[in-house]
């Protein structure tokens, strides 16, 4: 991947950092500024991007539009100074992971989402989104690190592109990362299990949950009452409720306990006060639910099969109903979605 810029686009480069520094501008900017047309724009920023050298995102006034924000000297010249590290016969041809074991310390980070989870579980197969928890000053610099002729790096929404089969999103992290990761035995860094399991409790996403359930199942790989275990975690960002709840569902599924009793009892320990949560807030989920409790308003004009119908989709987002009222929240989970999970991953079912 070249990193160098021709002159001319060192030229506009300078300019518009001048300008700009790194705050948003939009495309019509860079005519004006640069007084170059239509086509040479579309080229100074494609010859931008695809170095890395500047970061597109989704117009927060209108949808469709792009804005663009530069990625500054100091984090271009780091990002060159990496490539000139790498020897020529594999420059471009690296892949992501083989990037992040190749900077190894140089910048923190912490593989996460679903292919850190996919990582532990070995369950579902990630995303093409490859999330990564970073130190915020450290943005710029892996945009200009990552992005490649297959790469695009985002911080906010990602943006298809096409000819892309790769896409990174930066995520900033609340606790210092070097905490909340651990090295792989290929050499990159992916986020422990506990935190992560925090994290995909906090996204509250069919997904997510699924993912945090076969992650639960590995349960030797977790640190449950230690200093930043998974039950003082939860405590500590108010999932207690969450956690407590996932756990039972699954022992309730199971023909025999699979979390020991004594977790689940000093979890529901530490929950105090009501709560009006619904869990989980997965929009697909939430939506049925809303039309469940629509629809059961207006019963009495229903017919037959349309009551019967309504019927199963109560029994299906009240099937923890016991559950929901020991936790104090109001659960939606289907039953057959933790079924499922503790099924294909070996565990013997009670019986319905």
């Amino acid at each position: 991947m070249r990193k160098e810029m021709p002159e001319w686009l060192k030229k506009h480069y300078n300019r518009l950092w001048v300008l700009y520094k790194n705050q948003a501008f939009a495309f019509k900017d860079v005519a004006k500024e640069l007084g170059i047309s239509r086509v040479m724009t579309i080229k100074t920023l494609w010859e931008l991007e695809q170095r890395g050298f500047l970061n597109k995102e989704r117009s927060e006034i209108d949808y469709r539009a792009r804005t663009y924000r530069l990625i500054s000297p100091e984090d271009i010249n780091f990002a060159t100074g990496l490539y000139s590290l790498v020897e020529k016969e594999t420059l471009g041809k690296q892949s992501l992971i083989e990037k992040l074991i190749f900077i190894n310390d140089k910048l923190s980070y912490a593989v996460t989402g679903s292919h850190a989870a996919y990582y532990y579980h070995h369950y579902m197969t990630p995303a093409k989104v490859l999330e990564m928890k970073i130190e915020p000053q450290d943005e710029g610099k892996w945009i200009a690190f990552l992005t490649d002729e297959r790469s695009r790096v985002f911080i906010g929404e990602i943006i298809e592109t096409r000819k892309i089969s790769n896409y990174v999103k930066l995520l900033h992290s609340a606790r210092p990362v070097d905490s909340i990761r651990a090295k792989t035995e290929e050499g990159y860094y992916i986020e422990k299990p506990e935190f992560l399991l925090m994290e995909l409790l906090e996204r509250q996403t069919q997904t997510s949950i699924v993912e945090a359930i076969a992650i639960i199942l590995q349960k030797d790989q977790l640190k449950w009452h230690s200093s930043n275990g998974v039950v003082d975690l939860a405590k500590t960002l108010g999932f207690s409720r969450r956690l407590g709840f996932l756990l039972d569902a699954i022992n309730f599924e199971s023909s025999k306990p699979v979390i020991e009793a004594e977790i689940i009892q000093d979890i529901k320990g530490g929950v105090k006060g009501k709560s009006d949560e619904i869990f989980p807030r997965d929009e697909i989920l939430l939506s049925r639910f809303r039309e469940l409790r629509n629809r059961s308003v207006h019963q009495a004009l229903l017919t037959t099969e349309e009551i019967e119908e309504l019927t199963r989709m109560k029994e299906r987002f009240e099937g923890y109903r016991e559950l929901s009222e020991k936790w104090d929240i109001q659960a939606i989970l289907p039953r057959d979605v933790v079924r499922k999970v503790l099924e294909d991953l070996g565990v013997r079912l009670e019986k319905k």
